[in-house]
């Protein structure tokens, strides 16, 4: 009787378990992502913490939708805050492990920074794209999201170029102007054309003041001359006083002497003097800046409320100055890392595939933020723009970014200001080879391990 009883609490126990385990797979849904799983039932409303800059909140409301429209099992929690509040507070909570799910990141030194706290992507990349997975990328942003070890550790959301020329066209027809230049005597051909006929308008304006944006056309410029030199000199395996240099320099050195930038360039900075007082404004026909201002002739955008606010404008390349021709150099604007010690990694791999690869590429690419990551995304929001030239802008950058030359970012800070400092001297008149040799100085001192 005795070993009866112990059979029917078996069978009995046997007979609950199955039927407990065919209710939940019978209650499980469909998981969104052609199968795989999230690492939870649909049951289980997952929480994934996201931290950034970017996306805005404006642009997060809309991503953050979508996301959510599409894995309903997963709520996103989305705290935005700008670049220097973000660092601080993301500082203290991953010293603490309370660190996001999800985190935007920058290339190079912050990347770096927190290189052993991040998730490592290719693995997660493999398995759920297949090889070849690195071709959907924009080819200059890809290399930019690994560690110094070589360790990918985010995948890029958007990039930003140098070195680009915001334009007045209405300035530009009325002056008879019919072709931006692409030489660098044909700008100095339009510029002149603006001195005679402007009456008063200055060609370029340009915020020499700024160490980061005279780095940019240094990277830009050194590219026409030796492409890719700079970044084996940033490495400490070419010499600052190289050839390529001196020639980069002696450019730059010109576009002073040659009266492309305005007057007094060296006191003004790019935000706002250069771009409010000059091109904004209406006195200057050129405004030197970055592909981040593509959008800004948007229904709504920086445009609006100004002198111009009317006027049809345009973006084209930097002239071809020295002998190669002239292409953007791109950087990686944000990343998107996954902490390591997320307990939601899985669903974090989702939002960040869903951020770079899937809708929220697209949804970040129409409202112009950076230029896209993936490669062949089409803008949908071009019919906002009032004038063609605005649109062909858009155009203009992204096609130069998806062909960067390299990237526009240094990987040592103390660098990029040694090469600023360097060419504010040259400008102010310096010996370009003293001012070489004191770039090379400061490189000598870099550790590099």
């Amino acid at each position: 009787m005795k070993k009866l009883s112990f059979r029917f609490a078996l069978v009995l126990a046997l007979s609950i378990c199955l039927t407990l385990t065919a209710a939940a797979c019978g209650s499980k849904n469909t998981d969104t992502n052609n199968g795989k799983n999230s690492g939870s039932t649909s049951t289980e409303q997952q929480t994934v913490t996201f931290w950034s800059w970017v996306p805005t909140d404006v642009q997060a409301e809309k991503a953050i939708a979508a996301f959510e429209a599409a894995n309903p099992n997963i709520k996103v929690d989305y705290w935005r805050g700008e670049q220097t509040d973000f660092q601080k507070k993301l500082q203290v909570a991953m010293a603490a492990n309370e660190g996001p799910d999800l985190l935007g990141m920058q290339v190079g030194g912050m990347l770096n920074q927190y290189a052993n706290t991040l998730e490592p992507i290719e693995a997660l990349a493999d398995t759920n794209w297949g090889t070849g997975w690195q071709d959907k990328f924009v080819k200059a942003s890809i290399d930019q999201v690994r560690a110094k070890d070589g360790t990918m550790v985010a995948l890029p959301l958007n990039l930003t170029g140098q070195e680009f020329v915001l334009y007045n066209k209405t300035i530009f027809d009325k002056l008879g102007i019919t072709k931006v230049p692409a030489t660098y005597e044909e700008w100095l051909s339009v510029n002149a054309t603006i001195r005679e006929k402007g009456n008063g308008i200055v060609p370029v304006a340009f915020g020499a003041k700024d160490i980061w944006h005279d780095v940019d056309m240094f990277v830009a410029l050194s590219n026409q001359f030796a492409p890719g030199k700079i970044y084996e000199a940033e490495q400490g395996k070419v010499a600052w006083t190289d050839q390529a240099f001196v020639d980069t320099m002696t450019a730059w050195s010109k576009l002073f002497t040659d009266k492309v930038m305005q007057d007094g360039a060296l006191g003004l900075s790019t935000y706002p003097d250069a771009r409010d007082q000059y091109f904004y404004s209406g006195k200057a026909a050129m405004f030197l800046t970055g592909s981040w201002h593509a959008g800004f002739s948007l229904p709504g955008g920086e445009k609006d409320g100004t002198a111009i606010e009317n006027d049809e404008t345009g973006i084209f390349l930097l002239p071809q100055i020295g002998p190669n021709e002239s292409k953007a150099v791109a950087s990686v604007d944000t990343a998107l890392s996954i902490n390591k010690n997320s307990k939601n990694k899985e669903a974090a791999w989702k939002l960040l595939e869903f951020m770079t690869q899937g809708e929220g590429q697209q949804i970040m690419a129409d409202f112009i933020q950076g230029s896209p990551a993936k490669i062949g995304i089409e803008i949908k929001s071009l019919d906002q723009f009032k004038f063609e030239s605005e649109r062909e802008a858009i155009k203009t950058v992204n096609d130069a970014i998806e062909n960067a030359v390299g990237k526009r970012l240094l990987d040592y800070p103390e660098l990029t200001n040694a090469i600023g400092v360097a060419m504010q001297d040259v400008a102010a008149g310096k010996s370009i080879e003293t001012s070489l040799k004191d770039i090379q100085k400061v490189s000598d001192g870099i550790d590099r391990k």
